[in-house]
């Protein structure tokens, strides 16, 4: 046997071992992270005061993954091209934004955690293959909803919503049953990925119907509605590349809508929509973002900083007032962008969405994506895109969901290859 062929062979495989034990750190990082960070946890199963413990240990994972992803070689080298300075710019402002606001502990806690959270996006799509971190997260997303239905049947003091507004709703692990229902959305568009790329039909059908009967019992209308447009989504895209075409420009018309959405409050002063003889307030959430609106003349250029407008207590406080109520929440991601960014960086992000459609659009022209990935991004930022409307997920720091479409969109942040990669070609059902 040639000695040098042992020597190579036996210097190697440790090599070879490490990555691989990499790998599957990095696998069930993210796994415990969709766990932890996916909402705040039942008081009984977690007591208030701890609840800082979720993130964490989301925060930890997340140290973790980018600690492991150093022994991974690179799947995937993005290239620094103006859409991935766009989305590194906006997130890099958001997180400098700190230094406008009261630079209060909590502030600077969140700053911190968007640019570790940056960078784990970054290490995750960069040393992981797409299904790979799909099947991850599917996995912490199943655990959830399987705990959240065993709540809800046999610990209906902490799986049954019983306060007079909700009474008789699910909940599960979740203080609240929008985050039950929001997560088994997700699991159910996952869920659809993964049956389209080759999981059997048992598991799959455990897994969505499961995910549904808790976003009906939930009574997420929404959520479940948004998910069945995504799923229906992703399978026309397979079916023609003119839909996955027009797909892509869809975060572009949201992102115009949400524009016009906030010029109509900024313009007319009121707290609701009115059409003809009907109101719209979407139960009070345009009372919250008639009042952030307002304050945008006091900090218009680059924002009351991120997590700087709600703990400001004259701001907190005089809705308060007002209402009766306050939630330290804008219920729309597009008005949390532009209030906490201000105008600079509502156009930086803007600005990135606009990037990310022309870049889908041009990978898609020159067959340089996996067609099944491609799908799946287009699919889930639109869930995303679509979900910031009556909910805030953008610059939310430690929830995974939100971090995995900082990471999608550094997907599309790569050259056109000189030899054209054929598209993945999937047969019509």
């Amino acid at each position: 046997m040639d000695g040098r062929a042992l020597d190579s062979s036996t210097w190697q495989a440790p090599g070879v071992e490490a990555e691989s034990f990499a790998r599957t750190v990095v696998s069930w990082s993210i796994t415990i992270n969709v766990i932890m960070s996916m909402g705040t946890f039942h008081a009984a199963l977690l007591p208030t005061e701890l609840t800082l413990l979720q993130q964490a240990v989301a925060l930890l994972m997340w140290g973790v993954l980018i600690y492991a992803s150093l022994f991974i070689r690179p799947r995937l080298r993005l290239a620094f091209n103006l859409d991935t300075f766009a989305i590194v710019a906006f997130y890099a402002f958001a997180t400098v934004s700190v230094f406008w606001t009261s630079m209060s502990a909590a502030s600077l806690m969140k700053a911190a955690a968007l640019a570790i959270t940056t960078l784990g996006a970054f290490c995750m799509i960069t040393r992981l293959d797409i299904d790979d971190i799909v099947k991850a997260t599917t996995r912490g997303l199943f655990v959830l909803i399987a705990g959240s239905a065993f709540c809800a049947v046999a610990l209906p003091d902490i799986g049954i919503d019983q306060t007079w507004m909700h009474k008789g709703q699910w909940q599960g692990v979740f203080e609240s049953k929008q985050t039950l229902g929001f997560a088994a959305a997700y699991l159910m568009f996952f869920a659809c990925y993964r049956k389209i790329t080759g999981q059997g039909w048992l598991p799959f059908l455990v897994t969505f119907l499961l995910a549904s009967a808790c976003v009906m019992l939930s009574e997420s209308r929404g959520a479940g509605a948004l998910s069945l447009v995504a799923c229906a989504l992703l399978l026309t895209s397979l079916w023609s590349v003119r839909c996955m075409q027009v797909y892509a420009i869809l975060p572009c018309v949201m992102c115009v809508a949400a524009a016009l959405l906030i010029l109509y409050f900024y313009t007319t002063g009121y707290d609701s929509i009115h059409v003809f003889d009907t109101t719209i307030d979407f139960t009070e959430r345009t009372f919250i973002w008639q009042y952030a609106i307002s304050h945008f003349d006091d900090a218009p250029l680059f924002g009351f900083g991120i997590n700087g407008f709600w703990t400001n207590p004259e701001i907190y406080d005089y809705f308060n007032q007002n209402h009766g109520w306050v939630l330290d929440n804008y219920h729309n991601g597009y008005i949390a962008v532009l209030i906490e960014t201000g105008f600079l960086g509502y156009v930086l992000f803007t600005a990135s969405v606009f990037l990310f459609s022309y870049k889908v659009l041009c990978l898609i022209a020159g067959r340089a994506i996996d067609r099944l990935h491609c799908a799946l991004i287009i699919g889930f930022v639109f869930l995303n895109c679509q979900t910031n409307f009556t909910e805030t997920v953008f610059l939310r720091s430690t929830m995974f969901t939100s971090v995995l479409l900082i990471a999608f969109f550094l997907a599309v942040c790569r050259s056109l290859p000189p030899s054209r990669v054929r598209l993945r070609e999937v047969e019509q059902p």
